[in-house]
Order: structure tokens, then C-alpha cells, then sequence
């Protein structure tokens, strides 16, 4: 099957296949769009505003390389957990099962559109699970590799690069990073940077040596 044709079937999933889902059942129209299978409410209960369609605006925004690593993005019929009204989660990872959930947020269509768009959301999702997976793939460690102390190493080569834009962080790649504190979302915006073609120059000028490990795992040398 070519990879961009859409296969559409319906479903009851749970836990087994939406682990956030807990304990309910819900009715899930399947569309299955460049291997990646992507989940709308059937008989919508929930606020989730996002459809199938807007989804697969921003699947072909991403390099193979990065999508290859998505098995199913969930549109999430209800909001994150414990949710701050005034920061609202939009999307989350789970490494094990390669999926992405992308919750309900109570802002309209479009500007939803134009969040996922502009922070590229998916391809953020995408590092956190690549972050999961990929050395468990080549057999080498069962951590992450954000954690590894080749990532740190790299962190700390690139905190003495003079940055080329003054706005730039010093040592986390991003202000989210830095928010968060977190090495993990440092990894997953260092994909997201290295996976858009109008970010990767400034990326690779500005975080070479992070930049050399995602070209080893991502971009893998023939032979």
C-alpha cells in the first residue's frame, strides 16, 4: 500500500491500545496515514477540537527519519491530567508504545492548528520517543539517551560555542528546556529543531556536538 493512502476502520480501544484511557472504552475511528495510525473519537463524549485532517497536515511536515519512529497519535477525547487552565498541556509521548496523544484544550480549531504548527509539535513528541527507543533498538543501553553522559558531554561542548542570535540559550537548547529544567525536553526540542528544514542550519551552527549524535542515530551513514 503506497504510503499515502489513508485506510479508514473503527474501533473500541482501551488501555491495551490507549494506555491514558484507563478504565473506558471508546469508540475510535482508525485512519491509517503514512504507517502511522491516527485516532478520532467516533461517537465524540469528549471536547477534542483536532481532526484526522489536521493531523496529517502536519505528518507531511516531518523527515521519514523522524516519523518513521510514530506508531499511532491519539486525538485525546479529554484534557491532561490535572491540568493548569493557564498552561495547558497539549500533547505528550509514550516512548513504549511509540504514540502521541494530543489532549483537548478549550481554544477553537484554528488556533490549535496554528500551536502545533509553530511549535511543531509532533516532531517534539517524536524526540521524546526516539529519546526512549532508540538505543534500546540497537541493544547498546536500556536508558535514555538524554540521560547518557554523551549527551551531557555534548551539552556542556556546546554551552562554549558562541551563539550566532543573542536570544539563544546558553546551555538547555530551548527556553522550554530551560523552563522545564529538563534534559529530556532538551533532547526532544533538540529533534524538533534538527527534524525542520528552516531551524537545522541555526541548530547545527549553534549545538554542533548534540547535532553530530542525532546525525549518528537519525541519519545513519550507508555501509
Amino acid at each position: 500500500m503506497p504510503n499515502d493512502e489513508q485506510r479508514n476502520t473503527t474501533h473500541n480501544y482501551g488501555v491495551r491500545v490507549i494506555p491514558a484511557l484507563k478504565d473506558i472504552k471508546l469508540k475510535f475511528k482508525d485512519t491509517e496515514y503514512q504507517r502511522i495510525d491516527i485516532l478520532e473519537e467516533a461517537e465524540p463524549i469528549g471536547t477534542q477540537r483536532l481532526r484526522t485532517e489536521d493531523i496529517i497536515e502536519e505528518i507531511d511536515k516531518l523527515p521519514e527519519n523522524i516519523r518513521k519512529y510514530i506508531t499511532s497519535i491519539v486525538l485525546f477525547p479529554f484534557s491532561f491530567p490535572d491540568d493548569d487552565v493557564n498552561d495547558p498541556v497539549l500533547a505528550s509521548a509514550d516512548w513504549s508504545k511509540k504514540q502521541i496523544l494530543i489532549y483537548a484544550i478549550s481554544q477553537d480549531r484554528q488556533t490549535l492548528k496554528d500551536t502545533l504548527a509553530s511549535n511543531l509539535t509532533l516532531a517534539h513528541e517524536a524526540g521524546h520517543i526516539i529519546d526512549g527507543c532508540v538505543l534500546r533498538n540497537t541493544g547498546n543501553s536500556s536508558c535514555y539517551l538524554s540521560y547518557t553522559p554523551r549527551w551531557a558531554m555534548a551539552m556542556c561542548a556546546d554551552s562554549k560555542i558562541k551563539r550566532t542570535r543573542p536570544d539563544l540559550p546558553l546551555y538547555l537548547v530551548s527556553a522550554y528546556a530551560e523552563k522545564r529544567q529538563s534534559l529530556g525536553e532538551d533532547f526532544a526540542d533538540s529533534v524538533k529543531y534538527f527534524s525542520s528544514e528552516s531551524r537545522k542550519n541555526c541548530f547545527k551552527e549553534n549545538f554542533p556536538n548534540r547535532t553530530k549524535i542525532l546525525e549518528e542515530y537519525l541519519e545513519p551513514k550507508n555501509g
